[in-house]
């Protein structure tokens, strides 16, 4: 899903009908059918319903409208910025390249923005993916700092200082449909989950590392049928699929997950802290270090 599907979708809702959409954004009707076509297989849900009334939002669609909103105003506005921070187009800026996991640039949004905000002279292009994956880049002098879990893969070439922010890091936890007998326990271990069917982030996760490592420390390898990096993608799949999930908790607060009990896991991997990850050989500019120091006012 791109900004462009999501103000799309948006416009649709708005008229409840295609056609005035498509003149309203300039787009022909078959090319926005098509568009909302390709973004309902993408979530993997109909997120129109056309049983009384045209274009009448689902459930989840509704939920995508109100808070696919707000990712298009601050999108808007976050360009409105950039442009007013550009007083000087060809003064060339300064590139810096950011890796960070999906759940950390939700929860540092507010510092990001403001770093931004505060340095027009400064180019930051921003990875999302993995910590695993992530490392792996910085090693490779890919990226230039990272805002990523541990534990440090790369000891010998990367430093990572712990975070003792509001966001320390983040608590491990089992999702698991009502309608699983494993919905009515209070916690659980990852001997209790062998037999399951599983939805699992990638190994450049590091959870999708962990369920692999340790159920087979438990003696079983994890039945998963789907893997997928998008963390909403795979919250969907528990219920569609009839599979479990382990994730985050921190996500709940900005995921969407009905019909669904997150259930603590117990387990010497159980909790995964943050913190500022950098090369031993790489040389802390003034731009990084006020960076860093943004960051840590979460």
């Amino acid at each position: 899903m791109n900004i462009q599907q999501l103000k799309y979708f948006i416009e649709i809702a708005n008229t409840n009908n295609l056609s005035a959409a498509a003149r309203n954004l300039f787009v022909t009707q078959p090319t926005l059918s098509l568009a909302l076509k390709k973004l309902e297989t993408e979530l993997r849900t109909s997120l129109f319903t056309h049983t009384d009334k045209p274009f009448q939002l689902t459930r989840t669609g509704l939920y995508l409208y109100e808070e696919g909103q707000k990712i298009v105003d601050q999108f808007d506005q976050l360009v409105v910025d950039i442009h007013n921070m550009n007083e000087n187009p060809d003064e060339k800026k300064k590139q810096i390249k950011l890796g960070i996991t999906t759940l950390f640039s939700v929860q540092f949004m507010k510092e990001i923005s403001q770093y931004l905000s505060t340095h027009p002279h400064i180019d930051l292009v921003i990875k999302q993916d993995g910590s695993p994956y992530l490392q792996g880049l910085l090693n490779q002098n890919e990226l230039d700092i990272g805002l990523i879990s541990f534990p440090n893969l790369y000891p010998e070439t990367l430093t990572i200082e712990a975070l003792g922010t509001s966001t320390k890091g983040y608590n491990v936890h089992v999702v698991v449909p009502e309608s699983n007998p494993l919905s009515q326990k209070e916690e659980l271990t990852f001997k209790d989950l062998e037999g399951q069917r599983f939805s699992s982030l990638t190994t450049n996760f590091m959870l999708g590392r962990l369920l692999i490592d340790r159920a087979s420390d438990c003696g079983y390898k994890p039945n998963i049928v789907l893997h997928n990096d998008d963390l909403q993608v795979l919250l969907h799949s528990v219920n569609k699929n009839e599979s479990i999930c382990i994730l985050p908790i921190e996500y709940r607060e900005v995921g969407k997950s009905d019909n669904v009990k997150w259930i603590p896991l117990i387990d010497k991997y159980d909790y995964f802290p943050i913190g500022i990850a950098l090369r031993k050989d790489y040389h802390i500019t003034k731009d990084i270090k006020d960076f860093i120091e943004i960051i840590k006012n979460n």
